[in-house]
Formats: C-alpha cells, structure tokens, sequence
C-alpha cells in the first residue's frame, strides 16, 4: 500500500512540472509572435537556430553530465529531436498557407495520434478512460481555437500542419521511452542540437533571412533559449518518465489555456464566448483523467 502511495505523490509531482512546463510553453506563443511580426522581426528558421543552439550550449553547461552519451542516448536524442525539429519545421512551413487559427487546432490533433502510436511503439494498452477523457479536450481544442467558421476547406498548410502534429506526438512518445532507460540529460542536450542543426539546415533555404538586434529582440531570444527550452524542455524530460504518454498528452492539452491567458495579459487579446467554453471542456478532459488514474490504482 505505501508503495502505491508512493507512485501517485510521485506520479502526481511529475505532472505538476508538467503542467508548469506547459504553462511556460503557453507563454512562448506571445513572444514569438512579437519577434517574428513586431518591429523586431527575425525570421522563422532564424529564431529556431538561435534558440535551440543558445539552449544546447546551456543545457551542457547546466546539466554538466558526468561522462560521454552512450549509444542508446545518442539515438534516443537523436529521434527525439528529430520529431521536435519536424514539428517545429512543419507548423512554420504550414503558416505560409494556413491561418493560425486552423494551424492551432490541427497542431492540437496530436494528442489524438498519441495514444496509437504509444499502442505501437510502447506496445502498451491505453486504458478506455482515456480514450473517454479525450472527447471533451477535442471539442474544447475545437471550440477554444476559433476555427468553426473557416475549416470548411483543407488546403495544402493544413495537411502540412497535420505533419507537425504527427511530429509532436512522435517527439512525446519517444521522450516517453528514452527517459525510462537513458539519462534524460543528455537526450535533452542532443535534442536541442539536433532541432540547431535543422534549423541551421532550413535557414539555407530561407529568404529573406532577418535578425534583429534590438534589445527587446535578444530579451526575447534569452528568455526562448532559457526559461521555455532549457527550463520547460528539461523539467519535460525530467519528468514524463514518471507517468504516462497518453497522460502527459492530456496535461499538454491546457497549453491554449495558458496561451489564450498570456495573450490578454500581455497584448490585450481577450477571450470570446466559445473561447471560454472551450476552455472548461478541457478542464474537464484533465479532471476526467485525475478521476480515473486514481480510480485504478486503488
């Protein structure tokens, strides 16, 4: 009995940094918005290979791991970083075509690819509640998005967003494995070298490449680098070995929530009425999953 108490304080503590982590990440949507449309514009694979190469430089510095990766890290960080790097990539790409408002909910759908993948690839059993919990988060990631009036057609950006959904949800799974049999340290570090290098890569090809020095700029730049990469990116790999894919998946899902928040505090953009409902379904989603995780472990 005390060993199962044990695993839902410590279930339930990983999953409060991972609603931190989200929280941060909810944040992030304001500041990359000012950076790459404000007066201090910097392009989109600009700003990736900055950020990613400041928090790989960072991370080794911080986590200063005790000896060289091992092989199963190096692949581990490797995959994973490809699937981060992809759904960065894709969502940028997809902008071009799409409206952020359809890009947001498509982007989403990656908590619907999680489970089935996790079947695959973990080769685990997803248990029906989650299933179940999952159908208000999607209805609120619909209704919260704003995308009702204008997702009558799929043009090419939302197939090419749907690509960086399916990227997110490999990049949890894999962390998901990773975690649980190599030192999440270094997946972290290779993970943001790795997301570097294809950013690095997909700035070749970007025209025009800008970057703007301002003051405001390279505020925003640290607090990317930082607090939402080598903070957010690394308490999440810290602590999604101790629950669940499928789970952490639900936890993700309030990162509109925080986002929508961070939006009216900061630049005035206020939540309408579907935005609102939309947002309580997914805290009911996010209940729903408490209820039944603590269900089963009695």
């Amino acid at each position: 009995m005390k060993d199962g108490i044990g695993f839902l304080k410590k279930q339930s503590g990983a999953e409060v940094l991972l609603l931190i982590t989200t929280a941060i990440w909810g944040s992030t949507f304001v500041v990359i918005k000012v950076l790459l449309t404000g007066q201090c514009e910097t392009s989109p694979f600009v700003l990736l290979t900055i950020r990613f190469a400041v928090a790989a430089f960072l991370a080794l510095i911080v986590f200063r791991p005790k000896r060289f990766p091992s092989r199963i890290e190096l692949v581990g960080g490797l995959i994973i970083g490809i699937a981060a790097f992809g759904g960065y990539a894709f969502q940028t790409i997809g902008l071009v075509y799409t409206t952020p408002a359809k890009s947001g909910f498509i982007t989403s759908l990656f908590v619907l690819f999680i489970p089935f993948i996790s079947i695959i690839w973990e080769r685990k059993r997803i248990p029906t509640g989650i299933f179940i919990a999952l159908i208000p988060a999607i209805f609120g990631l619909w209704a919260i998005s704003g995308v009702a009036n204008s997702i009558r057609e799929i043009n090419l950006g939302d197939k090419i967003t749907l690509l960086s959904a399916l990227s997110y949800a490999f990049q949890i799974v894999g962390i998901q494995i990773y975690t649980s049999k190599s030192d999440w340290k270094w997946l972290t570090i290779i993970q943001f070298a790795t997301i570097a290098i294809g950013s690095a890569v997909g700035m070749m090809f970007e025209s025009p490449r800008m970057f703007s020095t301002q003051i405001s700029s390279l505020l925003g730049l640290l607090y990317l680098s930082v607090i939402a990469s080598v903070g957010a990116l690394g308490m999440q790999m810290y602590a999604q070995r101790f629950t669940t894919s499928a789970r952490a998946s639900l936890i993700y899902i309030a990162e509109p929530i925080f986002a929508a928040s961070f939006a009216w505090l900061i630049i005035g953009q206020g939540m309408r009425g579907m935005e609102f409902v939309g947002a309580a379904a997914i805290i009911v989603s996010l209940t729903m999953a408490q209820i039944h995780m603590y269900a089963t472990k009695k």
